[in-house]
């Protein structure tokens, strides 16, 4: 199981360098470039990944690049070794260890002269123009943009930035300030693409030249970087008040953040009105009809890598929310959904780094009652089964199994302990770390049914547990899950 974002080894920025570099050998010349000339014909060499590829992060491109030429073809092809320490050896990558791989400066500074080299041609660079444009251009930006902000004296000195680098590497990829100004970091050329690279994987990004400043070799990634970029774009140029937003961060239209047909007036946003109230038969009404129109879903937050149905917790959210927004939600209940947090009455803030909804028990209470109402109806379960099959049963039964699992004492001795260790992560966290009772029981259940969602998510579902743990919501929650499922799976 694997953490799409935030890998402990990554398939690096390397493998950018090495589709490009020219080798003094022309056979190893014509290898890089037949590769970079089939960026269209590649595959992930990655089990259990979701492929987002060409909208990914470094390690989905590394996992596709693999597969124009190995880590083991490639070490072949240098004079010294790739790394000096880590877990990475005989030709293969190790996702399991509680390492990352340190580069050897003198390998990276021999990939360096490479790249200088093919980039020299001019005419490769045209002809693979198109093909790195379409694969590997937005990602490179991202790469060149975070690089260049945290290293702009306007922004941070020598003392801050590392602070900044240790804190992502002592917190497992996640700081709540470096979360703050990735968070004002604007790259237009991305952002008006809808593929959402930065916003998925500005995490990644940055912690992997916090890695790279670690093994010391942060400059070096950055010169070959910076070679392969500019020739395809000499226009580049950064310019901190063109990237950075802080200042006028207040003046944007909320509808950057949020789809327009569901964003609200924040001034407007009042608590419910009495007269408001949504009765209870109507709420079931609404219920039914949302649960029959599940085809017909969109995403409604913003910044959002869409894979629905195959997706997590956030993903299935947005899409669910186009059927029935938080506002109808709230006027269905006879009180507040939540008793503390950072969401509106119609809005949620999911970008809060600091705090999470804490859910009203009375509120999760009368759903379950609306919930055992609206399942009653044995040929409504009969006709919209198929439509739940494909939208909403791998979720349950990924919830259903890491709740069984927190509450199996063969499997989890230590429930308190596996929710007190994900609310401690954040919900971040990789299946190398030997003693992380969090790792241990995501890796020791079996919930993978072919689609990567529990691979790919499995963490936040669990963290969500946790949350619910920790709000005092969890056995309530529970109760409307087993409702809902054993309607419509009793058998």
């Amino acid at each position: 199981m694997k953490n799409t974002i935030f890998s402990k080894s990554v398939l690096t920025i390397a493998a950018i360098a090495f589709v490009f570099a020219f080798s003094s050998c022309n056979k190893n010349a014509d290898r890089f470039k037949e590769a970079a000339m089939n960026l269209d014909k590649t595959h992930l060499t990655l089990e259990w990944e979701y492929d987002y590829w060409p909208d990914g992060g470094i390690r989905n491109i590394g996992g596709h690049l693999a597969s124009l030429i190995s880590l083991s073809d490639l070490e072949k092809m240098l004079p010294c070794p790739l790394y000096v320490s880590g877990p990475h050896h005989d030709g293969e990558w190790d996702f399991y260890s509680d390492e990352f791989g340190h580069y050897n400066p003198e390998a990276i500074k021999y990939l360096d002269d490479l790249a200088k080299k093919v980039m020299s041609d001019k005419k490769f660079v045209a002809a693979s123009k198109p093909l790195v444009d379409k694969y590997l251009y937005r990602q490179m930006l991202c790469m060149m943009v975070i690089h260049d902000f945290f290293y702009d004296e306007e922004f941070a000195d020598t003392d801050y930035r590392e602070y900044l680098f240790n804190e992502a590497l002592e917190n497992y990829g996640y700081s709540d300030e470096v979360s703050y100004y990735l968070g004002n970091i604007y790259i237009e050329e991305v952002f008006q693409d809808d593929s959402y690279i930065y916003w998925n994987f500005n995490y990644e990004f940055f912690n992997w030249w916090a890695r790279r400043w670690k093994d010391g070799t942060i400059d070096l990634f950055y010169d070959g970087l910076s070679t392969i970029f500019k020739a395809y774009h000499p226009e580049y140029e950064y310019d901190f008040n063109k990237y950075y937003f802080m200042e006028e961060y207040d003046e944007w239209d909320w509808d950057f953040f949020e789809e327009t047909e569901y964003s609200c007036d924040l001034d407007d946003d009042e608590p419910i009105a009495d007269n408001e109230r949504i009765k209870e038969k109507e709420a079931i009404e609404i219920f039914r009809n949302a649960v029959t129109n599940l085809d017909k879903t969109v995403l409604v937050l913003a910044n959002e890598f869409d894979y629905w149905p195959e997706c997590g917790l956030r993903v299935m959210g947005g899409h669910l929310f186009s059927l029935i927004s938080l506002r109808s939600l709230n006027r269905m209940l006879p009180c507040d959904l939540y008793v503390s947090g950072p969401h509106y009455y119609n809005r949620w803030n999911l970008e809060s780094p600091w705090d999470y909804g804490h859910y009203n028990p009375k509120a999760i209470t009368y759903l379950g009652n609306l919930a055992k109402k609206v399942v009653a109806d044995k040929q409504f379960v009969e006709n919209t089964k198929p439509l739940v099959d494909q939208y909403l049963k791998r979720q349950m039964l990924i919830m259903k199994g890491l709740y069984d699992g927190l509450n199996n004492p063969e499997i989890c001795p230590d429930k308190q302990a596996v929710l007190d260790d994900m609310m401690r992560r954040n919900g971040n966290l990789f299946l190398e770390f030997e003693d992380c009772p969090s790792c241990t029981l995501l890796g020791d259940l079996d919930l993978e049914d072919g689609s990567y969602v529990y691979g790919n998510t499995g963490e936040m579902f669990l963290y969500w547990w946790a949350r619910r743990n920790d709000d005092g919501t969890m056995e309530q929650f529970h109760d409307i899950l087993e409702t809902v499922y054993n309607a419509y799976y009793g058998e």
